[in-house]
């Protein structure tokens, strides 16, 4: 039995991580630093007995029934300074370069702990796509941060002292499957080799 609701989506992809050079070691050392750091992040944010987190592999998806605010403004920087802090002096194998989307809508849940929804395959359409993959293969900064225009408009409202500490974001057109749409993007963190 399914029942509904509405959720804020964190989407999480490590860049590249099936290249040559990472085996099946390097990929187990880089998915369990970006859940220990994901945990981290949301542990010290305050959301995490409210966070619910489907394991992708090579990702995840968190799914809260916070805002995207206390996303944007909890758990990225958070979540960008112990990556900062992670990296320093990695070799490049081990390196977590990521792709970041934030998104609010509907989802349906069951029993079993599984989602579907349409705003849900958005945020999966936004890291997937080829333009956020190709914005965070030309930066050398570690991540970079896509928001729909839904939060883009939450982040407009918000309080002064909010959007202070909210990158500013630029725009980003993307296709992806059956998917045209614009999203806002920032790049964060501290330089690293790309």
């Amino acid at each position: 039995m399914y029942q509904h609701g509405t959720f804020t989506f964190l989407g999480l992809d490590i860049e590249a991580f099936h290249r040559e050079d990472r085996d099946l070691s390097a990929q187990m050392a880089l998915r369990s630093q970006l859940l220990s750091i994901l945990d981290s992040a949301l542990k010290d944010a305050g959301l995490c007995s409210d966070a619910k987190i489907l394991d992708r592999g090579d990702g995840a998806v968190v799914v809260l029934s916070c805002g995207p605010l206390r996303v944007l403004t909890g758990v990225v920087p958070r979540l960008t300074a112990s990556l900062d802090n992670y990296n320093e002096g990695k070799p490049s194998r081990l390196l977590l370069r990521l792709r970041l989307a934030v998104h609010q809508g509907t989802a349906a849940y069951d029993e079993r702990g599984g989602y579907i929804g349409r705003d849900l395959t958005f945020v999966f359409r936004m890291i997937e796509s080829e333009t956020m993959r190709r914005q965070l293969a030309t930066t050398t900064q570690p991540i970079v941060l896509a928001v729909s225009e839904q939060v883009k408009e939450e982040v407009k409202a918000a309080r002064a002292e909010d959007q202070q500490s909210i990158p500013k974001l630029g725009s980003l057109s993307f296709h992806t499957k059956e998917t045209r749409a614009t999203a806002w993007t920032a790049q964060l963190g501290r330089c690293v080799p790309a």
